[in-house]
């Protein structure tokens, strides 16, 4: 066995590490002493879970001042005494425990089902005590950060920068070395081992510090955390000849395009600014923007600009450009990271913005082009399935007329009015314009950002907005309520007791944080809806306000008519409700695809 020390807040720490089969006495020995909770951690060989070479290498238990480190990678009884283990914890404490869970279902067969129930997640506390990043002013929610905050940056420094050391000792990446360092490597020991006494403390620290009208939201959480984790285990099945040749169509494209931007233009590479500058100057076109750096700016603006007047290079520059990002950053990453199965994974963080909204890596249907079918395509329902998508009905304004209590609002909900257009007329501009200063008004956007987005002078949009606060007065009343209670608290509270901080210069947009938050909030509560009535198996992608399912197709109908119905909600006196719509077997037949 190798026993190694490390100096933490004035006390030394003991890592224990099993090297045979006969050092797991004592590794059993601390864990029937610890059965009530220990802090639990797993080392990987990267982090796509579902890739056919991932494998978890280490499983480590520790408590705030004590750690054992389990070979799992050597197989046989190492594997069998985790389980064990696991399985005999009344509590566990993880960071970030959602990848963690998944490491051990995916690599041990350890369902998560039995898992979650007794689970506590570091980093859900540190988003219930302040969701802002550190970049924001937060203290940040990695364990790296949240070692700085709560231990120190000096520990923070030393155990946590041990991989990117390791890295350059061995001359590779960072990504590459945790699959290629030594097992037995006592630096790396030292990494794993206390990153559970790292969280065993951090969460003791934390605790205390969840406000009382957050409370609830623990449980809530680490519910909402667990269902994600679900969908992301599931996968959604990739079309792999259509992707392939989708992404092959369009490489062939952009080689076109740039061999006609390097021999027409002289352009030798289409993604350098330089090059594209210069070779628009050569045809006479002013760049009068600048770079923070003072070299020639060639962004999207100016491309549009000149496309309108014409110029096909801008044109070329654009189809290029977009015809290598959309290949690149998705489909060929789907091609790249599907697993034995043809399943593409996503990552679900059920919090990551400041108010709490989603974010989803690996399929990051956020970001998907508007509208478009092509990349949606790429995905499909499961064999004998169709492709289900529930939305709800202007769910943010919806939250905005319950939480404002707007009369008008309320009223043109109940009835079915067109409440763009009632903004528009009475502002005496097209519904177009209406609809953009309606949705702004929950975004934070300002006459500025509105005459920029539709086209209007600045003039015109203050009009629009003041027409917009006479309509409903009931929200210019919340935005001041709101905007009061940031600036005496720093933060205001939602209706489920989140706290949102608000930056003192930006109280403003305590009303888009609230309604942001509270909106978000519908949609995970309807999550736990259809967990319960037994629809997770068949969710594939929770989109903000849209949830994306592969149903039987025989029950299709039926089944989103239920899932509809189970995500509506009477929120005071406004109806939240759904738009169910059944597609064929591809994602992309929902917005025109054939198939």
């Amino acid at each position: 066995m190798i026993e190694l020390r490390h100096e933490v807040q004035g006390d030394l720490v003991t890592i224990n590490v099993v090297e045979t089969p006969e050092d797991l006495e004592g590794f059993r020995d601390f864990i029937r002493a610890h059965l009530n909770c220990l802090a639990v951690d797993t080392e990987t060989t990267g982090l796509n879970i579902y890739s056919d070479t991932f494998e978890c290498r280490l499983v480590q238990f520790g408590t705030q001042d004590e750690a054992w480190v389990v070979p799992v990678e050597l197989g046989g009884q190492f594997v069998g005494d985790v389980k064990i283990a696991i399985g005999a914890l009344k509590r566990m404490v993880f960071q970030n425990a959602s990848y963690d869970l998944q490491v051990l279902d995916r690599c041990f067969g350890i369902k998560m089902e039995d898992l979650w129930p007794r689970v506590l997640d570091t980093q859900i506390l540190a988003k219930l005590v302040d969701p802002r990043p550190y970049e924001a002013g937060g203290f940040g929610h990695s364990l790296e950060e949240l070692i700085a905050k709560f231990i120190s940056e000096d520990q923070a420094e030393k155990v946590k920068m041990l991989m990117t050391k390791l890295a350059q000792e061995h001359k590779t990446t960072k990504a590459k070395i945790w699959r290629t360092i030594d097992l037995f490597h006592p630096e790396y020991l030292l990494y794993a081992g206390m990153d559970t006494v790292f969280t065993a403390r951090i969460c003791k620290s934390l605790t205390p510090l969840v406000p009382d009208e957050s409370r609830s939201l623990v449980p809530y959480e680490h519910k909402i955390s667990e269902i994600c984790s679900y969908i992301d285990r599931k996968g959604f099945l990739l079309d792999v000849e259509y992707s392939q040749a989708l992404s092959d169509k369009w490489l062939a494209e952009q080689q076109v395009w740039e061999a006609i931007a390097l021999t027409e233009y002289g352009v030798e590479k289409v993604n350098s600014t330089e090059d594209v500058a210069e070779a628009l100057e050569e045809m006479g076109v002013k760049i009068t923007g600048r770079t923070d750096t003072g070299k020639r700016k060639v962004d999207k603006a100016l491309l549009e600009h000149l496309i309108s007047e014409g110029n096909e290079l801008a044109a070329i520059v654009k189809e290029t450009k977009k015809l290598g990002k959309w290949r690149k950053t998705w489909v060929q990453t789907f091609l790249n990271e599907r697993d034995a199965e043809d399943r593409c994974h996503t990552f679900i963080n059920p919090l990551q913005a400041r108010t709490s909204r989603m974010s989803i890596t690996g399929i990051p249907a956020q970001t998907l082009p508007s509208g478009d079918p092509t990349v949606r395509r790429c995905f499909l329902a499961d064999p004998g399935e169709v492709i289900a998508s529930v939305d709800y009905k202007t769910q943010e304004l919806r939250v905005l007329a319950a939480l404002s209590g707007d009369r008008n609002m309320i009223e043109a909900f109940a009835n079915g009015a067109d409440l763009h257009q009632m903004t528009a007329d009475a502002a005496g501009v097209p519904r177009k314009v209406g609809k953009i200063a309606n949705f702004q008004k929950v975004y934070g956007g300002g006459p500025k950002a509105l005459a920029e987005a539709v086209g209007i002078s600045i003039p015109v949009a203050k009009r629009v907005h003041e027409a917009f606060s006479a309509t409903y007065p009931g929200v210019e009343r919340l935005s001041k309520k709101l905007a009061m209670e940031a600036s005496r608290n720093g933060f205001i509270v939602n209706g489920m007791g989140r706290r949102l901080p608000v930056d003192s210069s930006r109280t403003y947009s305590a009303l888009n944080y609230m309604i942001q938050s509270s909106s978000r909030d519908v949609t995970c509560r309807a999550l736990i809806r259809l967990h319960e009535a037994g629809y997770t198996p068949y969710l594939r992608l929770p989109i903000h306000d849209e949830i994306v399912a592969s149903l039987p197709e025989s029950e299709a109908e039926r089944a989103a008519a239920h899932i509809a119905q189970l995500m509506q909600e009477q929120m005071g006196p406004v109806l939240i409700g759904t738009d169910p719509e059944v597609g064929k077997r591809s994602w992309g037949s929902l917005y025109g695809a054939d198939y």
